[in-house]
């Protein structure tokens, strides 16, 4: 698996909103650990506010700092200069080259300067000042409108009190100045998670309950108060699934779940949004790059399908949020396949929210920038907001697409919604044309290994021998669910919980674990009494659904004993039953067998048992000696009787004699 972040990971820690600390190495915009006069110098510049009161000629743009000495050794002559670029800004690609760092000119406006300290005054260590600098649009050459400035600030400062200054902290950040009328915005948060549902209501692990109380529920929150939203149907299923109690498995066993009620009530509350403001993804937000790359075709069929049983998303339109959110020229055929309403895409150098790429394929176009992870400094979240500005005055009357992934980038999009936007739901904005062609640029993507999508293949087969040992099988019913969720972009980023997955996966149905769980009981040695008998075998069933299977006995000398395989039986789980296996001889003799246990069709499920069965003439034997022993009993008994009699009738004529 290729290692690196995921788009929903890039978005997570601030994609679009909560978006960038740039840094100060003498490239583009940023906060910065300072570039020094001298290596004993050490000042820390920190933006605390920021505010442009208009955007005529005498508005003004004023900017407050912290400046604080953070080294062991005093600064002296130190200056505050604002900085500024007068090149407008009006499209993406310039914007993203400043933000990277790859335009940096720029300069001191006349008189829009603060002197801290003096050349013979020390700055000394620990020492901190609070100080604004202000200036008109005019004073700093911010003459156009509907563009975007380069804006900062310097601080010079020498360690000898000579005037050999130099720029030891520097800020850069950008001031955005919007054109006449509204900007339509979209705002739309992702409900969307790492899959946990293994099979109906049996899941990996909780990790879903806290997400719903988590980073779920303040999304909710936020789309609850107006904001479009776009919805995994795999997160949706999962909810569902847990709202009506559900088991967590461990590989061996299952315990109750603890999230129901949680799961109950953040259903509750999804199932009351305002559907025209919806949207769902494909299910499970699958690896399209790497299925596409692995010849894997069905990976969108399977979404249809399962997606079409999920409940409350019917009518809703269907966005493809492609691996890593990127598009290319060679994947649009692909995902046109999914038959979107739009695909998202952060790759493109055009503004606006909706554009057309090749193919027919409709691009919800959502801008992207390197992001930072998050923090408390005020600089990185002033300059976030401007970032974001910037690139909701570039899009102009086309509008913007946000995409929300985290509770801190929704509360940047609350900071950076100006009087100057209006609110466009997802659905206004897909039912819309789109307003330009869109420039894709190449990205670079991680995504799942070749070793993920190999895993179908034996999920698969595990599957179809599951289903022949459980035909009435809940865990079977879903399985392109699983296969989609084993594919998870999700994964991308988190290869250990990807492999937790698919192990549970395994652990639940594949045919090793499976073939643990059920048991064979023999009796190591038969003895035949008979050319016929039948002798008892016992099954156990430790698995978590009933199984069908049969008893089948081989032997090494199939033409001296055969062994017919029993009737299909039933086994309850955690339950036994006693079935007969009948043995056929037709010679004597010690034979070498071994039972194991099948599906009706003869699938095998469990290991071989070993045993011996001997075979015995005794039998016929003791038949003979029982028929000659009752001939000789009858011939006795017959004999006697004639005695018997001979003697009665002597007996009579003597007394008749006698008596004459």
């Amino acid at each position: 698996m290729t290692r690196g972040a995921t788009w929903v990971g890039r978005l997570a820690r601030g994609l679009a909103l909560a978006a960038v600390t740039f840094t100060a190495l003498g490239l583009g915009l940023g906060t910065a650990a300072p570039a020094q006069a001298d290596e004993t110098i050490k000042l820390s510049l920190v933006m605390t506010s920021l505010t442009t009161s208009g955007t005529k000629a005498d508005d003004r743009v004023t900017v407050k700092f912290t400046l604080t000495n953070t080294g062991t050794v005093p600064a002296y002559g130190v200056v505050a200069h604002l900085w500024r670029s007068r090149d407008p800004i009006r499209d993406q690609a310039s914007l993203v080259a400043v933000a990277d760092g790859r335009s940096t000119w720029g300069g001191w406006p006349t008189g829009t300067y603060l002197q801290v300290t003096n050349s013979i005054t020390a700055f000394e260590p620990g020492a901190s000042r609070q100080f604004k600098l202000s200036a008109t649009l005019s004073q700093l050459g911010f003459d156009a409108r509907g563009a975007v400035y380069s804006f900062g600030a310097d601080v010079v400062a020498t360690a000898d009190q000579s005037s050999n200054n130099s720029v030891v902290a520097k800020v850069r950040t950008f001031v955005p100045l919007p054109g006449k009328g509204q900007v339509p915005l979209t705002s739309a948060v992702l409900l969307s998670s790492a899959p946990t549902k293994l099979a109906p209501s049996i899941f990996v692990n909780d990790q879903l309950t806290a997400e719903l109380t988590g980073r779920l529920g303040a999304l909710l929150n936020a789309a609850e108060t107006g904001r479009s939203w776009l919805i995994d149907p795999a997160l949706l299923d999962e909810v569902r699934d847990q709202a009506d109690g559900y088991q967590l498995f461990d590989g061996t066993a299952t315990t109750a779940g603890a999230g129901q009620q949680v799961a109950a009530d953040w259903l509750s509350r999804f199932t009351k949004l305002n559907p025209e403001r919806g949207a769902r993804t494909l299910f499970g937000n699958p690896d399209t790059d790497g299925a596409q790359a692995s010849g894997h075709q069905d990976v969108l069929p399977w979404s249809k399908t399962v997606s079409a049983t999920v409940e409350g998303i019917g009518g809703l339109p269907l966005v493809v949020v492609p691996t890593g959110a990127v598009v290319n020229t060679a994947s649009l055929p692909f995902l046109k396949q999914s038959g979107a309403d739009a695909v998202l895409a952060t790759n493109s150098r055009a503004a606006g929210a909706l554009q057309q790429a090749g193919s027919g394929v409709r691009i919800l176009a959502v801008p992207l920038v390197q992001a930072a992870a998050a923090s408390t400094d005020p600089t990185v979240a002033i300059t976030d907001r401007q970032l974001v500005l910037a690139q909701t005055v570039i899009c102009g009357k086309a509008g913007q697409m946000r995409l929300l992934t985290t509770a801190a980038a929704v509360a940047a999009d609350d900071a950076a919604r100006p009087g100057w936007v209006t609110d466009r739901g997802l659905g206004a904005l897909l039912a819309s044309s789109p307003s330009r062609n869109a420039e894709l640029s190449t990205t670079k993507i991680d995504r799942l290994g070749d070793e993920q999508f190999g895993e179908l293949g034996r999920l698969s087969s595990d599957f179809a021998a599951y289903a022949e040992l459980v035909p009435e099988s809940a865990f079977t019913a879903q399985r392109e669910a699983a296969y989609l969720r084993s594919i998870s972009t999700s994964w991308i980023a988190d290869e250990g919980a990807g492999r937790a997955y698919t192990d549970g996966l395994s652990r639940l149905i594949g045919r090793p674990a499976v073939s643990e769980r059920v048991h064979l009981s023999v009796s190591p040695r038969f003895v035949m009494s008979a050319r016929s008998n039948q002798f008892p075998v016992t099954v156990t069933n430790h698995s978590l659904e009933p199984i069908q299977v049969r008893v089948e006995v081989t032997t090494d000398n199939p033409q001296r004993l055969a062994v017919p395989p029993t009737e299909v039986i039933t086994v309850d789980p955690g339950q036994s039953q006693t079935v007969n296996i009948r043995p056929e001889a037709s010679a004597n003799g010690l034979i070498t067998a071994a039972a194991h246990l099948t599906t009706a069709s003869g699938r095998r499920v469990s290991a071989d048992v070993p045993l011996t069965i001997e075979v015995t003439e005794l039998g016929i034997v003791a038949w003979i000696i029982v028929g000659v022993s009752g001939v000789v009993l009858v011939g006795a008994t017959a004999w006697r009787i004639r005695q018997v009699r001979r003697r009665d009738s002597q007996t009579t004529e003597s007394q008749t004699a006698r008596e004459s």
